[in-house]
């Protein structure tokens, strides 16, 4: 990494140049070994003053309200944590909090305080002793500490309007702009943070995605699998730039394709906004190919469940390609030019990133297929079985 500038700000004053550098670093630089981010990239279209001015902004609301003496560098095992999420992407979310997988079988008292739209993620989480989504839950239960994932202005305001007394701890501190691979660094912070003890190297071995799931809802999806090896499909999308319109031609390759290696059972996974793209596949004439539909039918954790029970699975970037990357499936992921494999990836993911030189739709149908041909050579499309019995309710152990 390149060395702060100080000639870029502007300022000739040493006391101004020191706090435009610490803003910077601080704001800039992740301080653990084997998590990739991209500062250069981002300070080189960023400003000193300007990535100041927002550090300075959260910096001045903590320590106005008197915050700055009550942030501590570790937690403990034994105290009463309440964590605090407040970003609102499935995706992020299941990244940022992805290092609590650490804290598995320590029976550490931890609860989650985040928002509504995320709470059924997490609600079945065996980590979280409790996931909270109303303030009116929290009031008058008893904590120790509050872990804030990072200093974001909600979770800022939050802190200082109802948990202003309570010593606090925060991940990712004042660390924002540079894209940075979300998983590797929630890993790393979380390691330090509860003084785990682990290895950078060890930490690149084990670091996933992370979520749980109920026996219920393992129960409640045995309908929709095959008894044949599978591919499970995520279809729809929210973002146009991140939603892959050329599954037809995908299918439509699999279908005539003689490889052998090609699996010839699709389920298609994914919310409302893919109901149009499954009717399209359903209406699709095959020779070969079998399709099945649980679009629209599934939560998030029940399609996770599918998912850790196919020989594959394949999908644009978005929230569901993330809560497959919980699971020990392997999978072939489609990624925008914005959106690097690397920083989005971890080896455990089992995973073929394939990124695109525009938006995801320009990503040809017959790469798609040679990767999942790849995939299935690799891990073999009869491992789901024995996936199946290994796997239970959770991914294998991080430690």
């Amino acid at each position: 990494m390149t060395a702060f500038r100080p000639a870029r700000s502007g300022f000739h004053f040493p006391f101004l140049t020191r706090c435009v550098e610490t803003a910077v670093n601080r704001s800039t630089h992740i301080p653990y070994e084997g998590v990739p981010f991209e500062r250069e990239v981002f300070l080189a279209r960023n400003s000193p003053l300007k990535i100041t001015r927002k550090y300075l902004h959260k910096y001045l609301l903590l320590k106005l309200r008197g915050q700055i003496p009550l942030e501590l560098k570790h937690l403990n095992s034994s105290q009463r944590i309440l964590w605090i999420y407040t970003r609102r992407n499935f995706g992020d979310a299941i990244m940022d909090m992805a290092g609590r997988a650490l804290l598995r079988g320590m029976n550490v008292p931890i609860d989650l305080f985040t928002l509504p739209s995320l709470h059924k993620l997490f609600a079945q989480d065996d980590v979280f002793q409790h996931v909270f989504s109303d303030l009116r839950e929290v009031v008058g239960r008893q904590y120790d500490a509050i872990l804030m994932s990072e200093f974001n202005l909600p979770s800022i305001r939050l802190k200082n309007r109802h948990f202003a007394k309570l010593p606090y701890a925060c991940l990712f501190q004042y660390f924002n702009g540079p894209d940075r691979n979300q998983t590797d660094f929630s890993y790393a912070s979380v390691n330090d943070v509860f003084s785990l003890g682990h290895a950078a190297s060890e930490l690149q071995s084990i670091s996933k995605p992370y979520l749980a799931s109920t026996p219920d809802t393992v129960e409640s999806v045995l309908p929709f699998i095959p008894d044949t090896p599978f591919l499970a499909l995520a279809v729809g999308g929210l973002d146009p730039n991140r939603t892959y319109s050329h599954w037809p031609a995908v299918l439509d390759l699999m279908d005539r394709s003689d490889d052998l290696r090609i699996l010839k059972r699709v389920v298609l996974l994914g919310s409302d906004n893919g109901l149009a793209m499954a009717e399209q596949l359903a209406a699709q004439r095959f020779r070969n190919l079998q399709i099945s539909s649980c679009v629209g039918k599934l939560t998030l954790l029940q399609s996770r469940e599918v998912a850790a029970r196919a020989s594959l699975f394949l999908g644009a970037d978005g929230g569901l390609m993330h809560v497959a990357h919980t699971t020990p499936v392997p999978s072939v992921s489609l990624f925008g030019i914005k959106e690097p494999p690397y920083l989005r990836l971890t080896g455990q993911c089992h995973s073929i990133g394939l990124q695109s030189k525009g938006n995801v739709d320009t990503i040809a149908p017959a790469e798609v297929v040679q990767a999942i041909a790849r995939q299935v050579a690799t891990y073999g499309a009869a491992t789901a079985a024995a996936r199946d019995s290994a796997h239970q309710l959770n991914p294998p152990e991080t430690a």
